[in-house]
């Protein structure tokens, strides 16, 4: 989501990033630029305002700034905006809080949240009861149900009850008879009608619900400020979770959010589906803002996926090797999947970008057709195939020639790119990624 944002500011760290010595010129430029970008981004202006003073303080403590190089003063910036959106606490997967309210506006995913939630905690081991109190809305219950059937999550569904505390005293009352861990409750998408605020401030106090948890949708933009000033001014909010953060919104809110309410950002969505949630982790956040590597998410990829004791990539490096390595990729979650965890891959990837939602279906079954139509002596020594192989490999994979031609020259090049690589770098690999996959070949 953060691709306009990210982009902008990666052109300024990159900029500055290569000076060897700066001056006050680049420094102020840098900054008025960071300034400019954030403000296009919907980062509020006082929030902004706050960011390029604590950069602006941050420098004038430690004068050696100004004269060093470009990374101190990237580090700088990286640091304040991780403080921006930073926790007070650490967040942990294991909830301290047994109930939890979740309240959001119309639309921001509460329900769908609920469910992600419950689905994380059962997965490590909790027990998870989700219920709803949202009466105002007809399909509210039903939505819930069939999603906590699709997740195998326990559902209570109430047949008689007279309000809002009613449903939830019956539900804390089967939580605790059947020993349940954790309490899910889903809320009406009201929080801008005054009354029903009220009501959920009633339904926490009289029950003492150890948690609300407001689910923002990040797409709304400039919008968030107001969201989340009046649900501060109303009522003391404990958690956030942030919402389709796989979308195409700007991205900027996330900084705003965290100055306004003064609580801990414990989830984001990263997708539609149930599994598509993770912690929050401002570190990495800021990393894709930046456009600076995720190193730790691509070094654990790299050594639990594509380095496996039983497949480890090394000198031999054949296209059988090949063919797995592709395949670990797509397991993963897709090349894309792999690609999209680098900040700036459409500038490092441009001979692909175009076509790159193509690979993994395309290119994937080209190679798959062509490396199985070839005998396992071909597969150990590329270098053997020649003309009269690769008719017959053609009339096996049902491709041609030519399509044989530039797997094997990409296979070649990836090849040459192993032996120089040292330790099996993945970083160094995907360097050169840019070459193994031609428009010419998955458009074939």
């Amino acid at each position: 989501m953060f691709s306009n944002l990210s982009n902008k500011l990666s052109k300024i760290i990159n900029n500055i990033s290569n000076k060897s010595l700066l001056s006050k010129y680049n420094i102020d430029d840098s900054i008025e630029k960071i300034r400019v970008t954030l403000l296009e981004s919907d980062v509020s202006l006082l929030v902004v305002d706050d960011i390029i003073s604590r950069i602006k303080n941050k420098i004038k403590q430690n004068s050696n700034i100004s004269f060093t190089n470009g990374e101190q003063f990237i580090h700088v910036i990286h640091q304040e905006l991780v403080n921006t959106i930073k926790n007070n606490t650490k967040v942990s997967l294991v909830s301290k809080s047994k109930s939890i309210l979740l309240i959001g506006a119309p639309g921001s995913g509460k329900t769908t949240s609920t469910i992600k939630i419950a689905k994380l905690m059962q997965n490590i081991g909790k027990k998870v009861l989700v219920t709803s109190i949202d009466i105002y809305r007809p399909a509210a219950f039903n939505q819930l149900e069939l999603l906590s059937k699709l997740a195998k999550v326990d559902y209570l569904l109430l047949d008689n009850y007279s309000d809002t505390i009613d449903i939830v005293k019956q539900a804390l009352n089967h939580y605790k008879l059947n020993n349940y861990d954790i309490l899910l409750i889903d809320t009406a998408g009201k929080i801008y009608n005054h009354n029903y605020i009220e009501n959920i401030k009633m339904v926490h106090n009289s029950l003492e619900l150890n948690e609300i948890m407001l689910v923002v949708d990040v797409t709304i933009g400039q919008d968030i400020t107001n969201l989340a000033k009046n649900i501060s001014n109303h009522l003391l909010v404990n958690s956030i979770m942030i919402t389709k953060m796989d979308s195409d919104a700007k991205g900027g809110t996330i900084l705003s959010l965290k100055h306004i309410i003064n609580s801990s950002i414990k989830f984001i969505g990263t997708g539609e589906k149930i599994n598509e949630i993770e912690l929050f982790n401002p570190n990495k956040i800021i990393n894709r803002i930046l456009g600076t590597v995720d190193t730790l998410s691509l070094s654990n990829i790299s050594h639990s996926h594509l380095n496996s004791n039983n497949n480890k990539i090394n000198n031999n490096f054949n296209l059988s090797d090949f063919l797995k390595q592709l395949k670990k990729i797509n397991r993963i979650s897709g090349i894309n999947g792999i690609l999209n965890k680098i900040p700036g891959i459409n500038n490092l990837f441009d001979n692909i970008k175009h076509g790159i939602n193509n690979i993994d279906t395309k290119f994937l079954i080209k190679t798959e057709a062509i490396i199985n139509s070839m005998t396992n002596l071909e597969r150990n020594n590329p270098s053997i195939i020649k003309s009269s192989h690769k008719k017959r490999i053609s009339k096996g994979s049902g491709v041609s020639i030519q399509d044989i031609n530039i797997l094997l020259k990409q296979f070649f090049l990836v090849q040459k790119t192993m032996k120089k690589v040292k330790n099996n770098n993945f970083l160094k690999i995907l360097n050169n990624m840019n070459k193994l996959v031609t428009k010419k070949f998955y458009k074939r």
